[in-house]
């Protein structure tokens, strides 16, 4: 790979990141916000809250484990359903409590 590819990689990654909050650490004048509004998440829902709400710890890189089992055995569905907003643009995580944490995670 050649250093112009790398340094470009590099800067997309972090351009990327910093769009869906995942690169805390990084200074906001560090990477491209050019077309942010237009390619972003949206003002809608708030990222950091999402994260909390399935297990992404975007400081410290890392997740819960097994979320799967809460997705595929529809609790997801049965927990979010009453949350979803009244039009229908997707669930209302203002209202949501809960945090996913790893049912199989030893204390």
């Amino acid at each position: 790979m050649s250093t112009l590819n790398y340094r470009v990689g590099i800067r997309a990654m972090k351009r990327v990141l910093g769009i869906v909050g995942m690169n805390p650490e990084v200074p906001v004048s560090e990477w491209d916000h050019t077309e942010e509004d237009r390619y972003g998440t949206g003002k809608v829902r708030d990222v950091t809250k999402f994260y909390e709400t399935f297990g992404i710890d975007v400081v410290n890189k890392k997740t819960e484990h097994h979320l799967c089992s809460f997705v595929s055995q529809g609790q997801l569905h049965r927990d979010f359903m009453p949350l979803l907003r009244k039009d229908g643009m997707g669930v209302d995580y203002s209202k949501v409590t809960y945090k996913f944490k790893d049912p199989n995670k030893r204390i």
